[in-house]
């Protein structure tokens, strides 16, 4: 319920699948991996999109944790490689993780920065680091959220509602 049905037809109709990676990536200034959190079968997906993509494409992955530069690495192209962590659900959040492995070069950090704004997203730039920023810290968190429950100190329940009502945060840690 977030468009009509017009904006809808419009949004369908700009979305093209291929089966074959030469196809989908020939025309393509960036190509977004984005399949489960895997190292060895992003490394599958980068290899073939690295091969089959123009020389000036910018690859990037959506990882939420895996490292950048290591990504990078399985590329002949360890300069145009970058992280644009999305976050769930993405239509409706606005964050991206622009994250920069060790030798991505600052002209496709801006290149995917701008991509990011025109999808209205926030962009916010993140070094290459075990879980990134967000995760880094959200997953302490919850590790706690699930520490309190196991020591009785409180309800899941009521853990979340602390959360959401003290830490204005839009769901808590254990929902």
């Amino acid at each position: 319920q977030k468009m009509d049905r017009e904006q809808k037809i419009e949004a369908m109709e700009g979305i093209q699948t291929r089966l074959d990676m030469e196809e989908a990536v020939s025309d393509a200034s960036l190509v977004v991996e984005a399949v489960p959190e895997n190292f060895e079968i992003k490394q599958k997906v980068l290899e073939k999109a690295d091969e089959a993509a123009h020389d000036d494409t910018i690859l990037a992955s959506n990882t939420s944790s895996l490292s950048i530069t290591r990504l990078a690495a399985t590329t002949a192209r360890p300069e145009q490689f970058i992280g644009m962590h999305f976050f769930n659900p993405v239509p409706i959040m606005k964050l991206v993780e622009i994250v920069r492995g060790y030798e991505t070069s600052d002209e496709v950090f801006e290149s995917v920065q701008k991509v990011a704004r025109l999808l209205d997203k926030t962009p916010i730039e993140v070094q290459d680091s075990p879980g990134f920023v967000s995760n880094r810290i959200l997953m302490p968190m919850i590790n706690e959220a699930i520490f309190t429950v196991h020591e009785g100190v409180a309800s899941p329940e009521d853990v979340d509602s602390v959360m959401k009502l003290g830490m204005n945060h839009p769901m808590g840690p254990l929902q």
